[in-house]
């Protein structure tokens, strides 16, 4: 029996709606106008990147699948390939945020220019040629073009699997082993390019594959709850708890990964203590709201899986499923705020400010030591007299409480760290509902189930006896 899934006025005018409330969460951002709206073009970077993310990994599941020989995900095969509808114009869109920065319309890279117009050193001279805007830019199109070409092609290809002929299905193999390479390459150099360059200073040297594992649970995820959404219309009726099993076990098993991944970066930085490495935890975990959302996202997307999906029946029941798959899509899309907002207020004001403020705090301490020792009549360094002369404290203790009261907090930047707040909430259910309303348009084009699929029959046979 085919089953084609049928787009209705109501599902789109629901997904309309989203759209909507995306919109009137952009317009709450325009309220916002410190620093260039870097509040607005983070929410815009994050929630393109990880939807994106989400279409990139629907074709790497199906690709993985199909070079393994694997019939597990026969069933859902089509809905991974329309999880890819979204890569169409989401590799355009950060290419978009990318040529916007470059033209200084926002700040999210405004300090890459600093790089490019610095002067040629052996420290600069590799950061300048990587972040040439032609080059730069040019790469980004380059990813967007091969994910839009690969989503469309598969799409179209996997169509014909439901011929009888075995040359199709022989041939979707090198097609796919295609985009697996394309994928482990554009993956990697894409969360470089758009979330690490965030922040020139600091690097993580598996950064790509951290990325890969939040894609996967987000996937993983979202196609849970599309099929619990489905069956609940009464489409895959050969869909049973195994399959969903089969689902929530993978689910699991990448929280578990990306879990490995994150305390591995964490660990490894903070243990070696290289500045260039540190910077990143240095920063959000001196900022209460941001250590807060650090530690929620570990909460959510490793305690909470691991005390949760840990039995057998979690796994199968669809409503325990389908809500722990809810919760880590949120869940992992906080783990992507925390790599993207902070930047915008801290790299220009922040960081540069404080700086400077501990080195005057360092030198008036000398000055005042000197002046006071130039009281005395005396000709002493004014290294010891700083650390043992009482008078030398309570001058620097009045300096500093002048300071304070005078014009230096005139000169004190303002910090513009974002929250989660119901703007945030807003943009991301928009671009929820452009990612669905593209799901959907791109699964009604064809019959859910491909009939002649060789694997269809083992695949509507699975039954899981262990875990």
């Amino acid at each position: 029996m085919k089953e084609t899934f049928e787009f209705t006025a109501k599902l789109k005018r629901t997904l309309f709606y989203m759209m909507g409330a995306g919109v009137v969460g952009i317009l709450i951002l325009l309220l916002y106008p410190h620093n260039q709206h870097a509040r607005l073009w983070s929410n815009i970077l994050a929630c393109t990147y990880y939807f994106t993310g989400i279409g990139l990994f629907g074709m790497f599941a199906v690709s993985a699948g199909q070079i393994a020989y694997g019939s597990w995900q026969t069933l859902e095969k089509r809905i991974f390939l329309s999880l890819s509808s979204f890569a169409r114009i989401g590799g355009f869109m950060l290419a978009g945020i990318l040529i916007l920065g470059v033209l200084g319309v926002h700040n999210l890279y405004e300090h890459v220019h600093t790089i490019t117009h610095s002067p040629v050193t052996p420290e600069t001279t590799t950061k300048m040629i990587y972040f040439a805007p032609a080059f730069w830019i040019g790469r980004v199109l380059v990813y967007a073009t091969l994910w839009c070409i690969f989503s469309i092609v598969l799409n179209n290809f996997f169509a014909r699997t439901d011929q009888t002929d075995p040359k199709v299905y022989k041939r979707s193999k090198l097609l796919c082993a295609a985009f697996i390479v394309v994928f482990a390459v554009t993956e990697s150099a894409i969360s470089w390019d758009m979330i690490m360059s965030l922040d020139t200073g600091w690097y993580s040297t598996l950064f790509g594959w951290y990325n890969f594992a939040s894609y996967g649970c987000a996937a993983w995820a979202m196609t849970i709850l599309l099929v619990i959404y489905l069956k609940s219309k009464g489409y895959l009726e050969r869909v049973n708890e195994n399959h969903v099993h089969d689902l929530g076990k993978l689910l699991f098993g990448f929280s578990i990964f990306w879990s490995y991944l994150w305390f591995d970066q964490f660990m490894l930085q903070w243990f070696a203590n290289i500045p260039e490495e540190t910077s990143f935890w240095v920063k959000r975990f001196g900022t209460g709201y941001f250590k807060f959302t650090i530690f929620l996202a570990l909460a959510i997307n490793f305690l909470f899986p691991l005390l949760f999906l840990m039995k057998r029946g979690a796994k199968r029941n669809f409503k325990v499923v389908g809500f722990a798959a809810a919760m880590l899509i949120v869940g992992h899309y906080i783990d992507f705020f925390n790599y993207t907002f902070v930047e915008s207020g801290w790299n220009k004001e922040a960081v540069e400010a404080k700086k400077k403020e501990a080195l005057k705090g360092s030198e008036k301490v000398v000055l005042y030591a000197q002046a006071a020792e130039e009281k005395k009549g005396t000709t002493t360094d004014a290294t010891p007299a700083k650390e043992n002369t009482a008078a030398v404290a309570s001058e620097v203790k009045e300096a500093k409480k002048g300071e304070a009261e005078g014009g230096e907090e005139a000169e004190k930047p303002e910090l513009t760290f974002s929250g989660i707040g119901i703007a945030e909430m807003l943009v991301f259910t928009g671009f929820l509902g452009v990612f669905l309303f593209m799901f959907f348009n791109n699964l009604a084009k064809r019959p859910i189930i491909p009939e002649n699929d060789p694997y269809l029959k083992e695949n509507e046979k699975l039954e899981v006896i262990y875990s």
